[in-house]
């Protein structure tokens, strides 16, 4: 009995321990494709002129590199500008609270568990 509720405490601190990482590890892995999209997109729009033949054969290079999720014209990329800006702000803001939800998840795992034990 003492085995099955220390594997339980255990696992009910180690699943949401790596939801927290791979939430993490996700978010950073979209921001960084999305700001690397968008740089390049940034070289296309910036490219010199005459390095494309027409301004459809510069759209076409943009969009080889990331379809837009909306197409409005001048606001072709406006939604990933303001979801990279998003991000940025998100990760910088929960940073900290996500620390400290881990370390306390492990502290509370580790005590169910010797509170099992002693």
């Amino acid at each position: 009995m003492k085995l099955m509720l220390t594997l339980m405490t255990a696992l009910g601190g180690l699943l949401p321990l790596a939801a927290i990482v791979w939430g993490g590890l996700a978010l950073r892995e979209d921001y960084r494709k999305l700001v690397s999209d968008l740089d390049a997109i940034d070289l296309v729009i910036e490219a010199p002129e005459g390095t494309y033949a027409s301004s459809e054969a510069q759209s076409a290079a943009m969009y080889a590199i990331r379809e837009p999720k909306f197409n409005g014209g001048r606001l072709t990329y406006t939604y990933e500008w303001s979801q990279r800006l998003v991000w940025a702000q998100a990760m910088n803001d929960l940073r900290g609270p996500a620390w400290l939800a881990a370390g306390g998840l492990v502290l509370a795992t580790v005590a169910g568990v010797w509170s099992i034990w002693v």
